[in-house]
């Protein structure tokens, strides 16, 4: 018997995508179709030993078909196509009890400003009904959203100060912080999810009654990371998973942003010294660990937090089983 299918990667070449794996029997079998729950009738053999190259369309999913462990679905986790900033599917997380989460349910992202009317149609095709943007009034008005008439926007401002509605940095150039550490933008994360239990019911809401969404803020990595981590805690995804998930938009975050953000500090006479900007501008795994952290010293668990968002166990069931997908074994 060999090992199941694991550490499965999808890496985008130019025109094609090269998808490595370790595991699974030497029988696999490789569908490639442009849906996440059906594997269409596209087969062929792996390339080698754990790894296969495909043509990359515009959303390829590979499903991975080992007779003696079912089916492994895999994709791009970025959605390259859309020229959106940080626009990423949660799905394929392994979940800690042996499926994975659902791709093409649930997406996140920055902000949606330069959105055309061909990109309206790839949001269609994703099957997204519904927008959640989590920016506060000033960052909408900069910026506003520029989405088709039949996707649902629902626009639920959210920021670390409670009693401020602003941006963070909003809130340094007006004096309101003198100083900003790993710790304060942990504690701002666990500030929001105390403070907008009901966005964030909302959303789990949406999800539990079928619903495909995408959530936002501007960057796509703040208050849209613990909403992820939201999600993926309901789904039952081990922590190494969901800090693998806020890491990564450290990734495709504009390059020389601590640099700028130095010089307009400075152009403003602010002394950039007292703030970690690479907190404040990446997405450090240990930021989203500590929050994981303070999370369970105030509700227990993921269950307590969920009781904090006023979430029923039926509203909380339905959302888990639309996060999650168990192949069919064949």
């Amino acid at each position: 018997m060999s090992d199941p299918i694991s550490h499965v990667n999808v890496w985008p070449v130019e025109n094609e995508l090269l998808v490595t794996w370790r595991g699974g029997s030497e029988n696999v079998s490789v569908f490639v179709s442009d849906d996440p729950i059906d594997a269409g009738t596209d087969v062929r053999a792996p390339g080698g030993p754990g790894r296969v190259t495909v043509e990359r369309g515009r959303r390829t999913y590979v499903h991975l078909f080992d007779p003696e462990d079912g089916f492994t679905v895999t994709a791009e986790r970025v959605l390259t196509h859309i020229p959106v900033r940080n626009f990423r599917d949660i799905g394929g997380y392994p979940t800690m009890d042996g499926t994975a989460t659902r791709w093409g349910q649930v997406f996140r992202s920055g902000r949606l400003d330069e959105l055309t009317e061909d990109d309206h149609d790839h949001l269609r095709a994703l099957g997204i009904t519904r927008v959640f943007d989590l920016r506060t009034d000033t960052e909408v008005e900069n910026n506003p959203n520029h989405l088709p008439d039949d996707i649902t926007e629902e626009r639920m401002p959210m920021s670390s100060s409670a009693a401020v509605p602003k941006g963070l940095f909003e809130r340094v150039l007006d004096g309101d912080i003198t100083s900003y550490t790993m710790d304060d933008m942990a504690a701002g994360y666990l500030r929001m999810l105390e403070v907008f239990p009901h966005y964030i019911n909302r959303m789990v809401s949406a999800v539990a009654s079928g619903e495909k969404i995408l959530f936002h803020c501007t960057a796509g990595k703040d208050r849209t990371g613990i909403t992820a981590m939201t999600m993926l805690g309901i789904a039952s995804v081990a922590d190494a998973h969901v800090l693998d998930d806020y890491e990564i938009s450290a990734q495709y975050q504009p390059e020389g942003r601590v640099e700028q953000f130095t010089e307009e500090f400075r152009r403003n006479g602010i002394d950039p010294e007292p703030y970690d900007l690479h907190s404040m501008l990446g997405s450090p795994r240990p930021v989203m660990k500590k929050t994981l952290l303070g999370l369970r010293e105030r509700w227990n668990d993921h269950r307590g937090y969920h009781e904090h968002l006023g979430l029923d166990q039926d509203t909380v069931d339905a959302a888990r089983a639309n996060l999650r997908f168990e192949q069919p074994a064949g």
